[in-house]
């Protein structure tokens, strides 16, 4: 699922969201729309089940796989990139379909797909593979930073700084399947938090229980998912219609 080129939306009316697969059909984020609007996107999940009516969110980042300078020089046109990152182990898959960030010197500014990269303990030079070959020289002063796809493995909302990633439409048993639909848009019952929602207000991820949303705040950090459909009670899955696309 490397390729980068652009392309349409996924027929949802000739897939089904509610199917789980062994192997990946689509690359990961990848929109599916329904017949009705509905919007979805495709993610891998590989470690614990997903729960019908949960908040999916990014995983959290690594601080020391953040602004770190590579190892050695890159030519343009280079596929392989090599920055030597703090440390914190760099789990198999977890940059798949990611990216690699240019964020300080040149070239900084670029961002690439990352295809594939090596696992390691931390603290090492780490062979990281991009999709397309560098547009700009890089050098042992240009830092980078490693950028997780959302969709990749996702984990139950518990942070209110995270990325969502959409809610579970229905149980994920990852011991049978690893790839599926979470949706992102339209109506969907979800995990109301310990406060509740009022009809019409805007949810964002709650700060109180996981895998819930709860009433958005005035706080900057909070970010807004969607619309109660109804007043919802506490505890309980009521109707949102999410806006995370």
């Amino acid at each position: 699922m490397s390729s980068h080129g652009l392309t349409g939306y996924v027929a949802i009316s000739g897939t089904d969201p509610y199917k789980q697969e062994d192997a990946q059909m689509h690359p990961l984020g990848a929109f599916g729309i329904a017949e009705n609007g509905d919007m979805y996107r495709y993610a891998r999940k590989i470690t614990t089940d997903l729960i019908a009516g949960n908040l999916q969110v990014s995983l959290a980042r690594e601080g020391n796989h953040q602004n770190v300078a590579l190892s050695a020089a890159a030519a343009i046109g280079d596929k392989l990139v090599i920055p030597t990152v703090g440390g914190t182990a760099v789990d198999a898959n977890e940059y798949d379909e990611g990216w690699l960030v240019f964020s300080d010197v040149s070239p900084e500014g670029e961002q690439y797909k990352i295809t594939s990269h090596e696992a390691n303990a931390g603290t090492l030079a780490t062979d990281v593979y991009i999709e397309r070959g560098l547009l700009t020289v890089a050098t042992t002063s240009s830092e980078v930073t490693l950028v997780r796809n959302p969709w990749n493995n996702p984990a139950i909302s518990q942070l209110i700084a995270e990325r969502p990633a959409g809610v579970s439409i229905t149980d994920w048993d990852v011991s049978v399947a690893g790839f599926g639909w979470l949706k992102t848009r339209g109506l969907a019952a979800v995990l109301s938090d310990t406060t509740g929602v009022t009809v019409g207000y805007v949810v964002s991820i709650s700060n109180q229980v996981n895998g819930a949303v709860g009433v958005k705040s005035d706080m900057d950090d909070e970010v807004a998912i969607g619309q109660a459909m109804q007043t919802g009670t506490a505890g309980e899955f009521n109707p949102v219609w999410l806006s995370i696309d």
